[in-house]
């Protein structure tokens, strides 16, 4: 099954580095195919209009068939991101059949 991944800069998270290593470490432990990670690795804000983000959702419109899992690390902290998940997920389960899984 093929993944791919989205890391992002905040406070509540670990480096991007960090976040990538997580990633692919989790795809390994599970036999999952990473295709690619998405990175915003600008300034942090909490607008989802983040040039990765939306290059991802249109990687995934094109790529359907496939990618399966869209990967992300779960901020430990609530986060605006932590409350958008349910939507997030309910979004590209509907329009693209691709879970979203946090990595922890």
């Amino acid at each position: 099954m093929n993944a791919i991944g989205y890391i992002r800069v905040s406070p509540y998270l670990d480096s991007v580095i960090a976040q990538e290593i997580a990633i692919k470490d989790f795809c390994d432990k599970k036999g999952l195919n990473l295709l690619i990670v998405f990175k915003d690795t600008g300034e942090y804000n909490e607008d989802m209009e983040r040039e990765s983000w939306l290059a991802l959702e249109e990687y995934v419109r094109y790529n359907t068939e496939n990618v399966h899992f869209l990967l992300f690390v779960l901020p430990a902290k609530i986060t605006r991101f932590n409350k958008m998940i349910d939507h997030i997920q309910d979004h590209f389960k509907q329009q693209y059949g691709v879970m979203l899984l946090a990595v922890l």
